[in-house]
């Protein structure tokens, strides 16, 4: 079985839009673990939905980090798969994608998505792994996979290390030379807002868990970016080309 794992603050609709496209799933056996850091509204979504595969949970700490160790703490799958609330998945067989490749060797399965933002789109595709992660973090949290296993051999989530704590995981397992497995194709859609851009009302803070992060991992000095960012100088770099 497959434990997505969902933190979720006050995007009831948002939410409700990443269940049902979860509920598309052709793969079947896999549960939702929805943790709320707000005021229950998630709670109440997930209970609206009617559906016994689908736990919600109130977060006893606070922040994404820590809601995230509640849904882990109350997983029952073999494989963790995170999904954030306002992304939701474009291939209905995305869950079947993961599941048959880690049904045959311990890994971090990643995929493309799309980048949706008010007045349309960009498609975001990280590339196979290489040592570009040491200075970008192209890939994205949702829809990323591995064994609750290795997960736990990695020393699982650092609440230290804040909106970069999937980075973090990503370098250690990178530098365990854990295999990563790339899935091609519209697999994810990412909404792209304020509340989740670099250049947002939270960026000194962004600035001080990526200082802590480099300090951790010995990295060399990093620009504040997003997956936005990385999109369109992607796209700058095609077209210069």
């Amino acid at each position: 079985m497959i434990s997505v794992l969902i933190p979720t603050k006050g995007r009831p609709q948002l939410l409700k839009e990443a269940l049902a496209s979860l509920r598309r799933q052709t793969f079947p056996h896999y549960e939702a673990l929805v943790v709320d850091d707000g005021e229950g509204e998630g709670l109440e979504v997930a209970a609206s939905m009617n559906d016994l595969r689908f736990r919600a949970f109130p977060n006893p700490g606070r922040g994404q980090v820590e809601a995230r160790l509640q849904a882990l703490a109350q997983a029952r799958g073999e494989v963790v798969l995170f999904l954030d609330d306002d992304d939701f998945f474009l291939d209905p067989a995305y869950l079947y994608r993961v599941w048959r490749i880690l049904s045959r060797e311990e890994a971090v399965v990643y995929g493309e998505g799309v980048l949706y933002l008010g007045d349309g789109e960009i498609p975001f595709a990280p590339g196979e792994m290489g040592d570009w992660i040491l200075t970008d973090n192209r890939i994205l949290a949702s829809g990323t996979a591995l064994p609750r296993r290795l997960l736990g051999e990695l020393r699982g989530l650092d609440p230290d290390m804040g909106d970069y704590w999937d980075w973090d995981l990503w370098l250690r397992a990178y530098r365990k030379t854990v295999p990563f497995r790339y899935l091609k194709g519209r697999g994810l859609g990412i909404r792209v807002h304020g509340a989740n851009q670099s250049h947002g009302n939270r960026q000194a803070e962004r600035r001080i868990f990526l200082e802590r992060l480099r300090g951790k991992h010995g990295l060399p000095p990093l620009e504040l970016k997003d997956h936005l960012s990385l999109a369109l100088e992607a796209q700058a770099l095609g077209q210069t080309r």
